[in-house]
């Protein structure tokens, strides 16, 4: 998992083409001004859904998804890992706990794997949790188990990114 900045962001770019111009969007895109839904990496709406839907028929080696949602409690969240991207969370407007464990640690998930989704759910405890204001990102891995929207103190209107990115094969 890597935490950081749009601020500072560019000592990314040397962990691929791809995460380079997904972190360049982020920088030159309002993502406040954008409605809800899946963007490709140009910024072309693909859907009004925020949902992944690796079934749908747009191409979707790097793309968007643009979210509005209130906080919750840890008891109205989950952890989430994934097979086939890499997600970048940036938070945009509000503030939230983006909680991690490693894979390693995160024990037996509670699903099946969902293909069309690309994740496994998991129920246990974080490990680490990053307080996420705006501007901030978190880059992760499929080795790294999360948990995003979680309130910090009191429930917040988050605007976010979730970036996905394609690994490759």
């Amino acid at each position: 998992m890597i935490v950081g900045t749009l601020d500072h962001c560019e000592k990314y770019y040397v962990l691929g083409e791809n995460i380079k111009k997904a972190l360049e969007f982020l920088k030159t895109h309002d993502i406040r001004q954008m409605e809800d839904g899946r963007y490709d990496i140009e910024g072309n709406a693909l859907s009004t859904s925020n949902l992944l839907d690796l079934s749908a028929k747009e191409k979707q080696g790097v793309f968007i998804l643009v979210q509005r949602y209130t906080t919750r409690d840890i008891d109205t969240t989950w952890f989430e890992g994934h097979l086939k991207f890499i997600d970048i969370h940036y938070v945009a407007e509000g503030n939230e706990y983006f909680c991690y464990t490693p894979i390693a640690r995160a024990g037996k998930p509670i699903t099946e794997y969902d293909q069309v989704e690309d994740d496994y759910l998991y129920n246990r405890d974080y490990e680490t949790a990053v307080l996420m204001q705006p501007g901030d990102f978190v880059l992760v891995y499929p080795e790294d188990v999360h948990m995003p929207q979680r309130k910090v103190v009191f429930p917040s209107n988050v605007v976010k990114a979730c970036v996905k990115i394609a690994l490759p094969g």
